[in-house]
């Protein structure tokens, strides 16, 4: 079987919020390989097989691919729509300005309250044996899933130098890292991944954790902290690439992280490390990814944040200016491809396709991006605000991805009768049911579902933020008294933080959001 599977590494980009959407993308694909599977066997029906391998994601990406791993026996749960559209109410905002996380004086963790995940982890990430299917043909027994992190206290890596100096060792520290995790649905699993399996429990909290642990985003959310077998520190090649130095004589590793987007953000080039090692493995042969003719693998990206070139900087900047394009300089140094720039920008790859938001307006004009999603405003958070948001977005992604399977994850027609997997396939199959919308490609996945019609862009009428405009003054001012302080300081502190200060801030947020909203077009 393995000489006619075509293998999909499925990446997802941080998105905030806009997990609403990855997870409306992912929720398609599975329907659609599921429907393929249902139809498999019937008359004029492509044979091939495609299979989903390997998952990787980032912040709300990686939770999404986590929860992918975890719905894939559990369909009939709606785990995706539960996770990312449900969630607990409809404006989230009550939650995240609740204010049980803040009862340690002097202390607070984040700037938002975010229990409210660990109870949507906890349900996600239990065994249901109600709902319980066996893994289906289209999920490789051997699915890899990883997300990426920030570790906060790094790894220390010892660096040697020719000196006169007395103190010969000088130290660097290694910040990015990665909870690797492969189903244990076979005896063995790759060093240094740690098997998952959901229907026993094994390692289901360490994977619940680092769900959490790679969407801390940071200030804004708690720290996680993820408890990991030392084996899958110290045996997996991506963390330990030169030996590391852990001072533990302990069977477990104790790290603390924020996101995982901080360090890479969209995880493809991993992915497709994966990819080629799996192609490999069962073929002997090297992976032409980038080959129509030969490809036996893609990386399939959801991104409802896809980048775009920004605009020349101007010779003349205030300090803030530089301040802010050196934070953003430093960032995007930190998710820089280790690939060669080349390979990167070199087009039609057959090695890589995306998925990112599309829509059209009232007047049929044509929206991409960010602006395309309701939860793109506020920064992307604004998807907490309203269930509608979510539910708009959820939708989109599932149409885009009927879209994209069924007019753009293709093999252009010339390659199709030399493919090694493809040309099996379709041989003695009427392909016409199965091209593209210019006829010139063949889908790779056949979809047999009518049309979908994208959903109305949602409006709200009143202000939403107006209803919580209590529970952050509340927040406020019980973060304000968390600051530090003592005696005449503290006391003058308080006096105009009640005063002024308190009402000020909320004021401040509360026009910026709606704002935001205003110019994303959400309210009226």
């Amino acid at each position: 079987m393995a000489e006619n599977t075509f293998h999909i590494g499925l990446c997802m980009a941080g998105a905030v919020s806009a997990g609403a959407y990855t997870a409306g993308v992912v929720d398609y694909l599975l329907t659609a390989l599921d429907r393929w599977e249902q139809c498999r066997g019937q008359s004029g029906v492509p044979t091939h097989r495609v299979q989903l391998s390997i998952i990787g994601g980032a912040s709300a990406g990686g939770m999404t691919g986590f929860l992918t791993a975890a719905a894939i026996n559990q369909r009939a749960n709606n785990l995706f729509y539960k996770s990312w559209v449900t969630m607990q109410s409809d404006n989230m905002l009550g939650p995240l300005l609740e204010c049980s996380d803040l009862n340690q004086t002097g202390l607070f963790k984040s700037f938002l309250n975010g229990n409210f995940a660990n109870e949507l982890a906890s349900e996600a990430f239990s065994y249901s044996s109600i709902h319980w299917n066996d893994t289906p043909a289209y999920i490789n027994p051997k699915l890899k899933v990883f997300a990426t992190l920030t570790n906060l206290e790094g790894f220390n890596f010892p660096i040697s130098f020719n000196t006169d100096l007395n103190w010969k060792n000088h130290s660097m520290s290694v910040h990015y890292d990665y909870a690797c995790f492969q189903l244990a649905n076979q005896n063995e699993t790759s060093k240094g991944w740690m098997p998952v399996n959901f229907r026993t429990g094994l390692n289901t909290n360490t994977f619940r954790d680092a769900a959490l642990a790679t969407g801390a985003f940071p200030l804004g959310l708690a720290a996680r902290t993820l408890k990991r077998p030392l084996y899958a520190i110290k045996e997996n090649k991506w963390i330990n690439q030169a030996g590391l130095v852990l001072n533990q004589q302990q069977p477990y590793y104790h790290s603390l992280h924020v996101d995982g987007g901080l360090m890479n953000n969209e995880p493809f080039e991993k992915v497709r490390e994966l990819l080629n090692e799996l192609v490999f493995n069962e073929t002997k042969q090297a992976n032409d990814f980038n080959h129509f003719g030969q490809f036996k693998s893609t990386v399939l990206m959801v991104d409802p944040f896809p980048g775009t070139l920004k605009e020349p900087l101007l010779p003349q900047q205030s300090v803030l200016d530089i301040a802010k394009h050196t934070l953003y300089a430093m960032m995007q140094q930190m998710k820089a491809k280790p690939a060669p720039i080349a390979d990167i920008l070199s087009k039609n790859k057959a090695g890589q396709f995306l998925i990112a938001p599309v829509r059209y307006d009232t007047a049929n004009k044509r929206i991409e991006g960010a602006k395309a999603i309701a939860c793109g405003a506020i920064n992307g958070f604004s998807g907490f605000i309203s269930q509608d948001f979510r539910e708009h977005d959820y939708a989109l992604g599932q149409y885009n991805c009927q879209q994209f399977l069924r007019n753009h994850f293709t093999i252009p027609i010339e390659h199709l009768a030399t493919h090694p997997i493809f040309s099996k396939g379709y041989q003695g199959i009427d392909t016409s049911p199965y091209r593209s919308i210019n006829s010139s490609s063949i889908q790779i996945i056949p979809i047999f579902d009518a049309q979908q019609k994208p959903s109305n862009w949602p409006i709200l009428s009143q202000d939403p933020i107006a209803s919580q405009k209590w529970a952050l003054r509340k927040r406020v001012a019980t973060l304000s008294k968390s600051i530090p302080l003592k005696g005449v300081s503290k006391k003058l502190f308080d006096i105009s933080g009640y005063l002024f200060l308190n009402r000020m801030i909320t004021k401040k947020l509360h026009q910026f959001m709606l704002q935001q909203l205003k110019e994303h077009e959400l309210i009226k």
